[in-house]
């Protein structure tokens, strides 16, 4: 199986996980019907890892590929709330526009500013600038408009796979005897903070970390990759709910059928399709 062949696998899984929630949160169908879309989308994380980790390998520049992940971060945390944040409703009665900061507002402002200084130091400005701006610029407010809460809720996966990239980029540095520590340490420090503030209420949240830090430890063994992921399904769903430990267990085929080709591009097309199709979903939420 391609890259390409694992995409297509991962989006479907995700989609008909997202569907699954879309729909009973609506009461459109029964909990059984729910349990199970739900179930589905267990295969999509452990896929979407293991991708993270091979493209940390092969990409031809990192620091473009964390730009691409911090940017649909952003893009995708107004869909995002819109869907899974279902409590809110529109109201006319509601102020028109309501703006504020998350629970540690001042402290997240306070870290972006001196990971935007850090940035701007050590890579220059450029566009991976305003993507790191506008990351942060996401996970610190809170936003509504005529109640429909759009900003302020919990934070998508690209926050999780954002953060995991980040974390290998200064490891692999760390570990390396030419790297630049008067550059890498202020990073690493930065890095420490900012996943202290904003991953607890990132989607997968510190479990999806410790997935994304132990797939990349045993890179170089597809073997001990699959035993991680067995191991990291077991951990997540097995004591409370084994149907979705044997749809998670799922996800170890196509990592085991991987061939290390590329498949067929669209690249693009897979980071819209996130915020796109939540962003179909949370409008449905609106209008049922």
């Amino acid at each position: 199986m391609s890259v390409f062949t694992l995409k297509i696998l991962a989006l479907t899984a995700m989609i008909i996980d997202h569907t699954g929630f879309f729909l009973r949160a609506n009461n459109l169908v029964s909990y059984d019907i729910y349990d199970l879309m739900r179930a589905i989308g267990r295969i999509a994380f452990p896929i979407y890892c293991f991708l993270l980790v091979n493209g940390f390998d092969k990409t031809s520049s990192r620091r473009r590929y964390l730009s691409r992940l911090l940017l649909f971060a952003a893009l995708s945390q107004i869909p995002y709330t819109l869907l899974f944040d279902y409590g809110s409703s529109f109201s006319l009665a509601q102020p028109v526009l309501s703006l504020g900061l998350t629970e540690n507002g001042i402290f997240c402002i306070a870290v972006a500013l001196c990971a935007l200084v850090a940035y701007a130091l050590l890579a220059g400005v450029d566009s991976g600038l305003v993507c790191l701006a506008l990351f942060f610029l996401c996970g610190t407010l809170r936003l509504s408009l005529f109640g429909v809460e759009l900003l302020g809720a919990e934070l998508n996966v690209f926050y999780t796979l954002s953060f995991g990239l980040a974390a290998m980029m200064v490891l692999d540095g760390l570990v390396h005897d030419d790297a630049p520590l008067p550059k890498l340490l202020p990073a690493a420090l930065i890095l420490t903070v900012s996943m202290l503030l904003f991953q607890p209420s990132a989607d997968y949240a510190w479990q999806g970390l410790a997935l994304i830090a132990a797939l990349w430890l045993c890179r170089r063994s597809r073997p001990a990759q699959l035993v991680v992921l067995a191991l990291w399904c077991w951990w997540m769903y097995g004591p409370g709910s084994p149907l979705r430990f044997y749809f998670s267990l799922l996800s170890l085929l196509p990592v085991l059928l991987y061939n290390g080709k590329k498949g067929p591009g669209l690249k693009l097309g897979f980071y819209a399709a996130y915020p796109l199709h939540l962003l179909v979903l949370g409008l449905g939420n609106l209008l049922l």
